[in-house]
């Protein structure tokens, strides 16, 4: 009975020895971090920030891997069914990973369930934009008189249930505006229609609308962040503007597939962390208009279980479906 017991404690040490050993030596060969986006834009620069910083912090090549797609779902499958060894990683946001569950069906990815938080990347600010046409010069401006005169203006966002789209849809619940939605391929166009006076406002990402705003052709109303931005000192925020509690900003994290290793995982943070704290880093995200953000797995855990119940109750509420 002793020597029994003696030979599986031996075994059993043998055993979370060789683990120790195989997990102190992570990575030892290269990691793929799968960004669900085509190459170029603004997704695309982030991951290969990352991917670079990763690289030099681990000491092993990050490659990245464009996988875009229905709405982002083909990137987060692979990300799904990949082996759970901490050597594929995907760089989300939070459409695929907190908004595609209450926009689909038969999705066929759980964010919570089939995926592990790693850490935050970053976050950006959304602005509420118009055009001198319409003589609006104020967040309250825009309320009141749309509010009186129910559909009389109309609102440009990037496309269906794009960012753009959910933010004014919460703007909308939260203030009993009521305005004609005109969805746009993307951005740019959204952002050139509405500085021309074809559509009257829009939600768009901060780093979109910097040059039009500075040549005086969009006049921001508002910004969506809790704080104001250093790049627009001067602009309110929405819910300092008479929308107590507005809120609603666009952000980047890192996940991996459940299951991944927890020290594996907690590595990874440290080494995201390091790579978003080098100046060189955070001046190319804020020129790009993103704040580098870091933070705890559960910190990343808890927003993304809070971000897709909020965007759950806008998108039932709005009757937004795709699919």
């Amino acid at each position: 009975m002793f020597h029994s017991t003696l030979k599986s404690l031996v075994m059993g040490m043998t055993l979370m020895t060789a683990a120790g050993a195989a997990n102190a030596a992570y990575p030892d060969h290269p990691i793929r971090l799968i960004a669900p986006i085509a190459v170029g834009g603004l997704t695309d620069t982030l991951a290969r920030l990352v991917a670079a910083g990763l690289s030099d912090q681990l000491k092993q090549p990050v490659v990245v891997e464009n996988k875009p797609g229905a709405g982002g779902i083909i990137g987060m499958e692979a990300a799904a069914k990949a082996p759970a060894d901490g050597y594929t990683l995907i760089l989300v946001y939070q459409g695929v990973a907190a908004v595609n569950s209450s926009l689909y069906k038969d999705l066929s990815y759980n964010t919570q369930r089939d995926f592990t938080p790693v850490a935050t990347l970053g976050t950006f600010p959304l602005v509420l934009v118009t055009n001198s046409k319409t003589g609006i010069k104020s967040v309250q401006e825009l309320i009141n008189p749309a509010k009186a005169q129910p559909r009389s203006l109309s609102y440009a966002s990037a496309g269906n249930a794009t960012t753009s789209h959910l933010t004014m849809e919460l703007f909308k619940s939260q203030t009993g505006l009521d305005a004609v939605h005109v969805p746009y391929k993307g951005e740019s166009a959204a952002n050139t229609d509405v500085a021309g006076g074809q559509t009257d406002i829009a939600y768009s990402s901060l780093a979109s609308v910097i040059p039009l705003i500075k040549s005086g052709r969009l006049l921001p109303l508002g910004i969506t962040t809790e704080k104001r931005a250093a790049v627009l000192p001067d602009v309110p925020t929405v819910a300092e503007s008479g929308v107590p509690g507005f809120e609603a900003s666009g952000w980047y994290g890192l996940l991996a597939p459940a299951g991944t290793p927890q020290d594996v995982v907690l590595k990874l943070n440290q080494a995201i962390s390091q790579t978003m704290g080098q100046p060189d880093v955070q001046d190319k995200l804020n020129t790009l208009g993103v704040t580098p953000t870091t933070g705890t797995p559960a910190q990343l855990g808890e927003k993304i279980d809070s971000e897709t119940k909020k965007w759950r109750d806008v998108i039932r509420a709005a009757h937004i479906s795709l699919g």
